[in-house]
């Protein structure tokens, strides 16, 4: 496995449409404390649909709400989010980098929905260490 973690950041968009190639998931994250941060979500899935094979179709989607341990200062409710994300056809989980709260969870479940389709197994040869970038 082979996770890129581009942090949105302007500078890397020269770059994304390379890492979708290949991409069997994809998790965008938003901060729940940050309503921007959901807003520029529709940007990232265009990209998703315009760089990916078959427009991402059957790539494995996941949609992750941020900081949910700073929730005095939540804007982004969760149904808003999960609405979000079941009309666009992707997965969704909430989580806390600072308290690692539903890290290992998303990761679980984005390997599992891999594994479960058949059109993604064995799509891209299988590198013999696990590279985080």
């Amino acid at each position: 496995m082979t996770i890129w973690d581009t942090a949105g950041q302007e500078r890397f968009r020269t770059l994304t449409s390379s890492y979708y190639r290949g991409a069997q998931g994809i998790i965008l994250v938003y901060d729940v404390t940050r309503k921007d941060t959901f807003e520029a979500l529709d940007h990232w899935l265009k990209e998703i649909e315009v760089y990916s094979p078959g427009g991402g179709r059957e790539i494995v989607k996941l949609l992750i709400g941020n900081k949910i341990d700073d929730e005095e200062h939540r804007v982004v409710t969760r149904e808003e989010a999960e609405d979000w994300a079941e009309s666009r056809g992707m997965l969704f989980m909430e989580s806390s980098a600072k308290t690692s709260a539903g890290i290992q969870q998303a990761f679980d479940e984005v390997v599992e929905k891999i594994l479960d389709n058949p059109l993604l197994v064995g799509t891209t040869p299988k590198p013999r260490a696990v590279n985080l970038q």
